[in-house]
């Protein structure tokens, strides 16, 4: 983990927009945390915890980072930046990224209807997902959206739609190559499966088999145009190898389709995203060493029950923290990385299967590299709880929960963290990264931390994609604000939930309202469940 480290303290010293591409909008300055210009301690006595913290200059640098990337990478036409909408559903963050030129992503009618609010341009729009109603489609039409199509059968009802708005609808087909050559293990589960079967058995993309016969009906629809192609596998490994491996095969399709399709030629080719992000938490809760190593070691811990139970503790005092030992993993490429490896691959197969790639816009639809490193999320820690028997162990308690970040629960995600006021201190104690839910609500089991009181706050970091949209409400905890920060200034720009809100779509019928008892309507009486 690396942060910029710095004693400078004036105003302004690292808010250019202009700053170089190893800039950090996180900084650490007389072992003080930072993020633009604020002390992330100053947030939380001004916000109170646990909160979101966005750094809008780091999300305006990101996007058009990644536009110049493969810009240079693609000089044949266009390149246009799609972000994924569902890693930072929030309409402050959309539109930033709608003022910086960037389309969208998005997956639902409530995605489309939330980017929409934005000045976004409605050609930058696609619109992915399976299943869509006629009323989402007639929406896609008549905003003028791209329709990235996923079901056989929805070029018909598309055409249906579009006849009835007297408009031609420009749809993308979202496409499934088959991966042979992806024989690495998917960073998107636990299990030692190879990535060519990961993108396989996901629901999404249409298998190879329909596509050039759907071509040849679309071809004949006068309400609808084919204008591209589209293909998304995901973040399945965090290399250059990997993306090569699929733009190897996606390239040969897309020569196979044109030749199909009498020299047909796309004006769009979407790549879709999936690149780690600069501190790539993915899968990184648990090495997959451990599975391995507990399964074999259970027996001889079992065994070990003979020799008493002093013994047995004794032998498991030592065991339990070489299980919970990590050492930190190289870094993922910088993106400059992924656009050369990407789109050199893409180009050469296209060049030998005859096509001209001039003019041919290129679209990429990055969520965790653009949104990750944006976002840092508040806690304050509650309680640090210690045993020194049977076992010795240690829990810092937080006033946050996992389940404010589901999303990362979900891919056994592992958040490096800060604490804040001493963000240059060395670590001195090992104790699990616990939230404060009844669930064991681990954050970072076995983590390292410099002395900590209750107070404190921590940091976590790389928490800008996919962690806020999935905060749930498990004991009926009311989800955090989102604070947005630019340079000097913060702003509240998602208002933290209350009581009222939690329970706010609960209906309680008035024949199981209590009689006796003052609870407000809708809520059950004499009841603490």
């Amino acid at each position: 983990m690396k942060i910029r480290r710095s004693d400078r303290s004036a105003p302004g010293a690292n808010s250019a927009l202009s700053a170089g591409m190893e800039a950090d909008v996180l900084s650490v300055r007389n072992g003080q945390l930072f993020i633009d210009e604020i002390s992330v301690v100053e947030l939380v006595e001004r916000f109170g915890s646990p909160i979101f913290v966005y750094s809008e200059v780091q999300l305006r640098r990101n996007v058009r980072r990644i536009r110049a990337a493969f810009a240079k990478a693609w000089p044949d036409g266009p390149v246009d930046v799609l972000p994924a909408f569902k890693a930072s559903p929030m309409l402050a963050t959309r539109a930033i990224l709608s003022e910086e030129g960037a389309g969208a992503d998005i997956y639902s009618p409530e995605e489309l209807d939330g980017v929409l609010r934005t000045p976004v341009d409605r050609a930058l729009v696609s619109v992915n997902g399976g299943g869509k109603s006629r009323e989402h489609l007639r929406r896609c039409v008549a905003e003028g959206v791209r329709i990235t199509v996923e079901d056989v059968h929805e070029i018909d009802l598309i055409q249906e739609v579009a006849a009835e708005l007297g408009e031609v609808a420009k749809i993308r087909f979202r496409v499934k190559p088959a991966f042979p050559g992806l024989w690495r293990r998917t960073d998107f589960s636990q299990m030692s499966v190879p990535i060519d079967l990961g993108v396989q058995v996901y629901k999404s993309g249409i298998p190879p088999e329909y596509l050039v016969e759907m071509g040849r009906r679309v071809f004949q629809m006068p309400n609808v145009e084919l204008v591209g192609l589209h293909f998304h596998a995901g973040r399945h490994h965090p290399s250059t190898w990997y993306w090569k491996g699929l733009m190897t095969r996606y390239g040969r399709l897309i020569g196979e389709l044109c030749k199909a399709w009498n020299g047909w030629r796309p004006s769009e080719i979407d790549i879709g995203g999936g690149f780690p992000s600069r501190r790539d938490p993915l899968n990184k809760e648990f090495p997959r060493s451990e599975f391995v190593l507990t399964a074999l070691a259970y027996p001889f811990m079992v065994g070990l029950r003979g020799l008493g139970e002093k013994a047995y503790h004794a032998v498991m005092a030592r065991a339990v923290p070489a299980m919970l030992h990590r050492s930190e993993k190289a870094p993922p490429p910088e993106i400059e990385a992924f656009a050369e490896a990407a789109v050199s691959t893409l180009r050469s197969e296209l060049k030998h299967a005859g096509i001209d790639t001039a003019g041919i816009r290129l679209q990429v639809e990055p969520g965790r590299w653009l949104y990750g490193d944006t976002a840092v999320h508040l806690t304050r820690v509650k309680v640090i709880k210690r045993q020194t028997k049977p076992i010795p162990y240690s829990w810092v308690l937080t006033d946050t929960t996992a389940f404010f970040l589901a999303g990362g629960v979900f891919e056994h995600n592992r958040h490096p963290f800060v604490v804040a006021a001493r963000a240059d201190a060395a670590p001195v104690m090992t104790a699990d990264l616990v939230g404060h839910s009844c669930f064991a609500d681990m954050i970072a089991p076995g983590a390292r931390f410099p002395a900590v009181d209750p107070g404190d706050v921590i940091a976590l970091l790389e928490v800008g994609a996919y962690q806020e949209s999935s905060a749930s409400n498990f004991n009926a905890l009311p989800r955090p604000a989102t604070i947005l920060v630019n340079g000097t200034d913060a702003e509240v720009v998602k208002r933290a939930e209350t009581v009222e809100d939690v329970w706010g779509r609960d209906i309680v019928p008035e024949r199981l309202r209590g009689k006796s008892s003052a609870a407000p309507a809708g809520q059950v009486a004499g009841s603490d469940r």
